[in-house]
């Protein structure tokens, strides 16, 4: 009796004010983003801005690998911040958003002065933070390479000896300025980072970047995929 009771209130709703009760038409696009400060940055700015929008969008953290797999396997709608050489991991399976979200630079760390390149790395340990491909790609044919999850790990192995070098996003790496005063930073890329849509949320793509370029959205300026 109770169902009945509720839809009776909203038929005679309807009648009363000659309108058609407002119903969301879709859920929100579930996009994954990195698990970290900038991840959580980008995807609070992005939930806010569409939030009036068709489609919403609603933002899960996760590392990398994970939501990469994800977004292969389909259980995500989207995933972000992804450079656009990210395109042969996905192949046809997913569609770039043209709106910037990240720019800035990666960085090549490393505890002697005379390595200014990964050509000069020689056999050392480098260190690379687990699902970044910037980093992946950056290291070229380097052997002696460590895959680990996360940089505070990555740190933290670079501190104790156990790495001589580690790659890393500029942002990312000024929350760990004060243990590497005594490091040397080398630029080694600058791209810019954006969100990939799932093949399926392709029809999607015009407004979203619409929405994107019209709104106050500015991509950070930092550099992470």
């Amino acid at each position: 009796m109770r169902l009945f009771g509720t839809a009776s209130v909203l038929i005679a709703l309807v009648i009363l004010t000659g309108q058609p009760i407002s119903v969301r038409a879709q859920p929100c696009l579930q996009l994954a983003g990195l698990e970290d400060a900038i991840g959580r940055e980008v995807g609070e700015k992005l939930e806010h801005i569409f939030a009036g929008h068709e489609p919403c969008l609603s933002v899960q953290y996760m590392p990398a690998s994970r939501s990469e797999a994800m977004l292969l396997s389909g259980q995500i709608d989207g995933d972000f911040p992804r450079l656009p050489e990210f395109a042969p991991y996905v192949g046809g399976k997913a569609v770039m958003v043209p709106v910037p979200l990240i720019s800035g630079d990666g960085m090549l760390v490393t505890s002697d002065p005379t390595i200014t390149s990964i050509d000069d790395l020689g056999a050392v340990t480098l260190g690379l933070r687990r699902g970044t491909k910037w980093s992946l790609e950056a290291s070229g044919a380097h052997i002696n390479r460590i895959f680990l999850p996360s940089y505070e790990i990555v740190v933290d192995m670079f501190l104790r000896g156990r790495l001589d070098a580690f790659l890393i996003e500029s942002d990312n790496l000024k929350q760990y300025e004060a243990q590497l005063v005594f490091a040397t930073r080398t630029l080694v890329r600058h791209g810019r980072a954006y969100l990939w849509l799932a093949k399926k949320n392709e029809k999607y793509l015009p407004e979203i970047t619409r929405v994107l370029n019209q709104s106050d959205f500015q991509a950070l300026d930092i550099y992470d995929r």
